[in-house]
């Protein structure tokens, strides 16, 4: 289903904005050589992250965990994890994910992972800063996630950490700077959920932006014009589809430069961009919680 929307105005030259390009800028720019999970890179990302919290006025933490990285080895990953508490009394929580970690380097070369996925956590940094003002009716629990590109394995060990039922809803940002002339922002769901995301997304208004939600892997597919992507397993969504939490993943199609060295700052389309993390900071605020 394609969403009609309405206009509203969006200030890519505000604060907050230009904040969200200098991180997804310096995320995706040599420093990090790459973010490669249990590298120097990937280290040095999590620090960025943890300090980026905190100077948002966050307590924020560094979870470390194990997981089995080849037949003979083990490696080690950091979530960054900085929580919003609601000033309701309630244990309602919404988890909001975004990996970190990319390809590293190979030879002298590194994959910057611009799209993918500096976007998604820069926006990650974006959505905490903005819904400590006027904050939601729920705990929000921010995730940065490790090792996704190996086997979702920071998600994992975080899911399997929490307390059961505790958490309503998982949202998963994961490449959301696509330069793509379609200008469309995806939202994929579970079945049982698609126009219940289809509805209240409906409602919010947006500038120059398409949004279509999906339920189904081979719809998304013929949406995108590519083959054989199991959209349901693709992102750190999945771990959570597993242990029985509903999701919705929000990212921006296929992209030519994925998992290349083109994949860069410069390839990103700035404006849609921006436009698209506006628009997902409205979807929470206005999200009707109960209807899951």
């Amino acid at each position: 289903m394609l969403l009609a929307v309405l206009l509203f105005p969006c200030d890519v030259n505000s604060a907050s904005s230009q904040q969200l390009l200098d991180d997804l800028r310096h995320l995706s720019s040599a420093v990090f050589s790459g973010r490669k999970t249990n590298t120097s890179g990937a280290e040095l990302s999590a620090l960025y992250l943890k300090d980026r919290f905190e100077l948002l006025g966050y307590s924020s933490e560094l979870q470390t965990f194990n997981y089995q990285s080849s037949l003979f080895s083990r490696s080690t990953g950091n979530n960054v994890i900085a929580t919003l508490t609601s000033k309701n009394s309630t244990s309602s929580t919404v988890v909001i994910t975004a990996h970190y970690d990319h390809l590293g380097k190979k030879g002298t070369q590194f994959y910057p992972g611009a799209n993918d996925n500096a976007s998604g956590v820069s926006a990650l940094l974006y959505l905490a800063k903005r819904l400590k003002i006027n904050t939601p009716t729920f705990n929000i629990i921010f995730v940065a996630t490790d090792a996704e590109e190996n086997g979702l394995h920071g998600s994992k060990y975080f899911v399997s950490q929490l307390p059961t039922g505790t958490v309503l809803f998982n949202i998963n940002l994961d490449m959301l700077a696509v330069s793509a002339r379609s200008k469309t922002l995806y939202a994929f769901t579970l079945p049982k959920l698609k126009k219940t995301i289809e509805s209240q997304l409906a409602t919010i208004s947006s500038n120059d932006l398409r949004v279509r939600v999906s339920s189904s892997s081979k719809h998304m597919n013929r949406l995108l014009r590519v083959d054989k992507i199991d959209w349901r397993k693709a992102s750190d969504h999945y771990s959570f589809a597993k242990a029985g939490i509903p999701y919705v993943y929000f990212g921006m199609g296929d992209d030519p430069h994925h998992h290349k060295k083109t994949d860069t700052f410069a390839n990103i389309d700035q404006d849609l961009y921006v436009k698209s993390v506006i628009y997902i900071e409205r979807f929470i605020r206005q999200f009707d919680f109960s209807q899951l």
